[in-house]
């Protein structure tokens, strides 16, 4: 069987590659992810005593207006240089635990979305 294109089917194609290429072009340029945002971070208690425990919790939005990336998911990672931090679910909640000497000590959130979209924000915590 042999296939045997006329020039009203080659029109045909390079039509529906046209349409089919703007659609992607139009489409592509409509999604756009905006990266999280955070806004804040809670310490309480702030200051602390040595070796305390301190309750965290970031403050984060996305404010992305394509409904297809509306319902994202965030995903939390905190780090301390010092002391210990854990966060069970990697959610906006953790708890730090200070160390035995005293001074400033920053704890430190970053924020993902599942489009690679980041921020990261950093706060002092005083340990008396």
């Amino acid at each position: 069987m042999k296939l045997i294109l006329s020039k009203r089917n080659n029109f045909k194609i390079d039509f529906l590659f046209y349409v089919f290429s703007v659609l992607s072009i139009l489409c592509s340029s409509c999604i756009h992810n905006y990266e999280p945002v955070i806004d804040s971070i809670i310490a309480i208690p702030n200051p602390v005593s040595a070796g305390g425990v301190v309750n965290l919790t970031c403050n984060a939005s996305d404010e992305d207006e394509s409904s297809m990336m509306k319902d994202e998911s965030l995903t939390y990672n905190w780090f301390a240089a010092f002391g210990e931090i854990a966060s069970e679910n990697q959610d906006n909640i953790a708890t730090w635990v200070a160390p035995d000497e005293t001074g400033e000590y920053s704890v430190s959130c970053t924020v993902s979305d599942q489009f690679n979209g980041i921020d990261i924000f950093t706060i002092d915590v005083t340990v008396e």
